[in-house]
């Protein structure tokens, strides 16, 4: 007995210390090396590769093909399962590591085809771009030939393979995901034509109002001295057309695209489900700062993730010295600056996506156009299974791309859902990033090598896609602003709804050409204010797009700018941390005209609301009311006549749902007010009222019955998801992450939330810079996460905190302030040097 007693008590102290001890001894063993000497292949020179206290790597280097090397074997280091998982997401190769799960999603990536698109893309780049991509995938590769099994990050372990050496390839479609995720006009199209089948054309316009022109756009009239007075490409947004009854095309998408691994359908969906997603920047120029240079500001709002979207990295190779955010996977500083020049981007938010809706004959084999029958063309695509069957698909393209509703419907055919959405009809995409030729690359890669205007405007010449608003400043006290891309001229139409394939009517025949995009240098304002804003006033020749959000943020970013006559980058600091919310404001006094307190709870709520001062801040319990009852006032209002799969896809769109708030609030009697289910005339005060009792319901159940105990980040919370991994229950403790969040999807210091997680912020200002560009160099940054992909390493969340009060690291680039913060020296030798 006593001797069975001992056995089970090693055994327990085995599955208790033992196991777990011996997990972390073999998961260590993966963590990379930062003070050592490797000997590689592929440099001409060392490369010495200083970590500072916040494990940001300054790579010094011979030459700038070295040092991109370098950023790719740190990358690699620190990052190497993202760059791993992103790949496959890029080239629909999911399943061949996480089995059946996640076919779905690899055949829509397939069907898309951004790995085709990469592949034409890298075959057609300049020699010079070809050169500083291969220097950094040799790089990557050099890291990847001395690691192997317990050397490489634990997920390889748990998933139970090795990564393929990089291929250029692998670089180029990255940024086509990206893309992707800042191209989501095919989204609203989708919802147009469904709240036209919902409620017919002329009401799905007041659910979807374009924007007005009462807030700030980017550029006035004075700073566009190179417009043409010409009659416009495209006609602006009237009346959408009636569509015959079709099943809920939105639904349909969504529900084929987020089955499968989470992490890949927030990716797929991001762009659909936030506003936030976008971003700010502004810069100024010497005369409105204390050092009488210029000052410049980013933070890009990215899905989250973990790791982080951003790599904070510094290159320096004689002239070539470059710092800031970099995307792993990817050879450049996407924001940043270097010795002579500073810039940020946020998105245009340009219309580079139409849905084409064909006509098929019966074989399925030819599509109709201009009255002529034209063969489609096919290629053959096979998924790789883990554990199961390769899956073999045949992707079918017509003039306009890919019929992406092959892929949708034969999703939803497999899909568990009950009922199955039904089938739409066939719909090809039409995207700039598809084409065969795609300099994006090369226009990063020139634009950190730039050193004025002239540099700058010339590297943005190559970019094709996603359009972004560049703000810039350079040593010489110059400030600029530019939005480069392929933005398509179309025959007809506005982009607005799916187009007729068939007849020819809305092809695009051209690109609004580079010198005619909206630009600026040293505007007599001083200042440039970029918050995916409008980008030109309405005279404008070209059509650039119609999604643009209400500008609360741009009008209060240039609000507080201001506010100060000699600016420093602490006043810069305070607006990036802004929480107040223009929005409720905006809102606010005509739903508290209307509510009509139900009880003793809702009338507190509603004193509260009165006597708050519109900033959304963390520790606000009138914030986390308002914020729950918006979220509850679209269902309230149109839910009824839009039906649960249409509102599914529109209560998102808080833009259009302010809109049309404004509309239905300052009416009388607005039709949208009654409930059409019940034989009763509700009023507006009858659907606020209840939308408020909802909300604060909601918040009882959650933060308890003491209201003036009640705080907003007590439910909003921002979650970072591990990339892969966050669907595995046990492992998610360890390697997800989420924090108590301020802010709306309005405010500077953006904090939206997704309504079909309420509370829970999926979109983040994953980095934020300041950038100085006096002598003193009072730079900063941080990114959201850390800087380790790593789950044992101290910097896989070590910048958290941070990131949520908005403080900074130091963005450090002399060589005496990086060796009096070290955290790791790495020297990396050719191997010639070591024989």
């Amino acid at each position: 007995m006593r001797r069975r007693l001992v056995k089970a008590l090693a055994a327990l102290v085995a599955l208790v210390v033992v196991i777990p001890a011996a997990a972390y001894w073999y998961v260590r063993q993966s963590l990379p090396a930062v003070d050592a000497s490797v000997a590689v292949a592929g440099i001409a020179a060392p490369v010495e590769i200083v970590r500072d206290a916040d494990a940001v790597p300054h790579i010094f280097a011979a030459t700038r093909l070295d040092a991109l090397f370098g950023l790719g074997y740190v990358h690699a280091q620190d990052r190497l399962w993202q760059m791993e998982f992103q790949r496959r997401v890029g080239f629909g190769r999911l399943s061949e590591i996480f089995g059946a799960a996640t076919i779905a999603q690899d055949r829509f990536l397939r069907t898309v085809g951004y790995g085709r698109a990469a592949r034409s893309a890298w075959a057609g780049l300049a020699a010079e771009s070809q050169a500083a991509i291969n220097a950094y995938v040799a790089g990557v590769n050099a890291f990847l030939a001395a690691h192997k099994g317990r050397a490489l990050p634990p997920e390889f372990a748990l998933l139970r393979f090795e990564p393929e050496p990089w291929k250029p390839e692998d670089v180029i479609v990255w940024v086509k995901m990206m893309a992707w995720d800042l191209s989501a006009n095919y989204a609203f199209e989708l919802l147009r034509r469904d709240l036209t089948n919902a409620v017919g054309a002329e009401r799905a316009a007041q659910l979807m109002p374009p924007l007005g022109n009462g807030g700030p756009d980017i550029l006035s009239s004075l700073d566009m001295p190179w417009r043409r007075a010409t009659k416009r490409a495209s006609a602006l947004p009237g009346p959408i057309a009636s569509a015959a009854r079709v099943p809920n095309a939105s639904d349909a998408f969504a529900t084929a695209l987020t089955g499968g691994n989470q992490t890949v359908a927030d990716f797929l969906m991001g762009g659909t489900r936030s506003e936030a997603i976008g971003s700010n920047n502004w810069v100024v120029d010497g005369s409105l700062t204390a050092s009488g240079k210029p000052l410049l500001a980013n933070d890009p709002h990215l899905a989250t993730r973990l790791p982080s979207t951003w790599y904070l990295a510094h290159m320096s190779a004689g002239d070539f010295d470059v710092i800031g955010a970099t995307l792993p996977g990817a050879p450049a500083v996407a924001l940043g600056r270097n010795r002579f020049i500073a810039w940020g981007a946020t998105n245009v938010a340009a219309d580079v996506q139409d849905l084409y809706r064909e006509r098929l004959d019966e074989s399925g084999r030819f599509a109709e156009f201009e009255g002529r029958q034209e063969p489609l063309r096919t290629i053959a695509e096979a998924i790789q299974v883990k554990g199961g069957a390769a899956v073999n698909l045949t992707v079918r393209l017509t003039r306009h791309g890919p019929l992406v509703s092959d892929a949708i419907n034969a999703n939803n055919a497999e899909s568990r859902r009950d009922p199955k959405p039904g089938p739409i009809e066939p719909l090809a995409l039409r995207w700039t990033a598809l084409d065969q030729d795609d300099g994006t690359v090369s226009a990063f890669l020139a634009l950190n090598r730039s050193h004025d205007w002239n540099d700058f405007t010339g590297a943005l010449r190559q970019l094709v896609v996603p359009s972004q608003n560049f703000v810039y400043a350079d040593i010489d006290g110059h400030i600029g602003y530019y939005a480069p891309g392929r933005i398509p001229i179309r025959a007809s139409g506005d982009g607005s709804t799916p187009a007729e394939g068939w007849s020819g009517a809305a092809e695009w025949t051209g690109w609004i050409p580079f010198d005619e995009l909206p630009h600026a240098y040293d505007p007599p304002e001083h200042m440039i204010v970029t918050a995916n804003n409008r980008p030109t006033p309405g005279d404008y020749p070209y059509l650039l797009g119609l999604e643009w959000p209400e500008p609360y943020r741009a009008a209060r970013i240039t609000a507080r700018l201001h506010e100060h006559s000699k600016m420093t980058p602490d006043d810069f600091a305070s607006i990036q941390a802004d929480t107040f919310s223009l929005q409720a404001r905006d809102l606010l006094g005509l739903l508290l005209a209307r509510v009509k307190p139900v009880d003793a709870s809702d009338a507190q709520a509603v004193a509260m609301l009165r006597q708050w001062n519109g900033d959304a801040r963390g520790d606000s319990a009138a914030a986390a009311i308002y914020e729950s009852w918006f979220l509850r006032l679209a269902p309230a209002l149109v839910g009824d006549e839009l039906g649960p799969l249409a509102l599914r896809s529109y209560e998102s769109r808080f833009s259009s749902i302010t809109r049309m708030l404004r509309h239905v609030l300052a009416s009388n009697d607005s039709p949208w007010c009654d409930d059409v289910r019940t034989p009763a005339r509700e009023t507006c005060e009858d659907a606020v009222s209840i939308a408020l009792q909802q909300a604060t319901a909601q918040l009882r159940a959650q933060l308890g019955d003491e209201m003036n105990r009640w705080r907003w980040d007590g439910v909003h919370r921002a979650v970072f998801p591990h990339q892969g991994l966050d669907a595995v229950r046990f492992l998610r403790p360890i390697v997800s992450r989420s924090v108590p969040t301020g802010g709306d999807w309005s405010t500077v210091d953006v904090g939206p939330v997704s309504a079909d997680q309420p509370f829970e912020q999926r979109q983040v200002p994953g980095y934020r810079q300041i950038i100085d560009l006096s002598d003193r160099n009072d730079s900063r940054f941080l990114a959201d996460i850390g800087q380790s992909g790593h789950p044992l390493s101290v910097h896989y969340d070590d910048f958290l905190s941070d990131w949520r009060a908005v403080r900074y690291r130091p963005m450090r680039t002399s060589r005496s302030a990086i060796d009096g913060a070290t955290s790791g020296r790495l020297e990396l030798v050719p191997v010639a040097a070591r024989r």
